[in-house]
C-alpha cells in the first residue's frame, strides 16, 4: 500500500513540476499488481458435492475429494519461499516451498485457524472460520483409507 500511495503521490508531484502527464502513470504497474492479488485472495471455503471449494473473486478453486488423503490441524509453519502468490497482502495464498513441507499451497485469510489437507500434489492449507467443525465435516466425506477391500 505504501508503494502504491508513494508512487501515486510522486507521479502527481512530478506531473506538476514537469508538466509531463506521463508521470501520472508511474503507479499503474503497482495498482495492477494489487488488483490482481485482491482477485486471487480467498474469500471463503465450502464443502461441496465434488470437493472442497476455495471461493475467490476470480473464480473458485476446487480440491476434489479423491485427491485429499487426510485432513488435520497439526501446527506447521506457513513460512516458506513464495513462488507465485501473496505473503500477507489480502491473506497468504499461492504456491510456496520449504525444506520441511516441500511444495505446498496456501489459501489463508488468517494464520490462527489453519486446516491442513494432505493431497497427492502436496500440502494445502485453508483457514475456515470454524476449523474443528470444518475438519469433522470434511473427514466424514473422505473415503475411508483403512477399510478392508470388499
Amino acid at each position: 500500500m505504501l508503494v502504491v500511495g508513494g508512487t501515486l503521490v510522486l507521479g502527481f508531484v512530478m506531473t506538476v513540476r514537469t508538466a509531463d502527464i506521463r508521470w501520472l502513470f508511474l503507479s499503474l504497474p503497482f495498482v495492477v499488481m494489487l488488483w490482481v492479488a485482491a482477485r486471487f485472495a480467498p474469500t471463503g471455503y465450502r464443502i461441496g458435492p465434488d470437493g472442497v471449494h476455495v471461493e475467490r473473486r476470480v473464480g473458485r478453486k476446487v480440491i476434489p475429494y479423491r485427491d485429499i488423503r487426510a485432513v488435520d490441524r497439526v501446527v506447521r509453519s506457513v513460512k516458506g519461499l513464495t513462488f507465485a502468490g501473496s505473503n500477507g497482502l489480502f491473506g497468504r495464498f499461492g504456491s510456496f516451498w520449504s525444506p520441511r513441507l516441500g511444495f505446498y499451497r496456501l489459501f489463508l485469510t488468517n494464520t490462527d485457524a489453519v486446516v491442513w489437507l494432505s493431497t497427492g500434489q502436496g500440502w494445502v492449507a485453508l483457514s475456515p472460520d470454524r476449523p474443528e467443525e470444518f475438519c469433522a465435516r470434511l473427514a466424514a466425506r473422505l473415503p475411508d483409507q483403512n477399510r478392508p477391500p470388499a
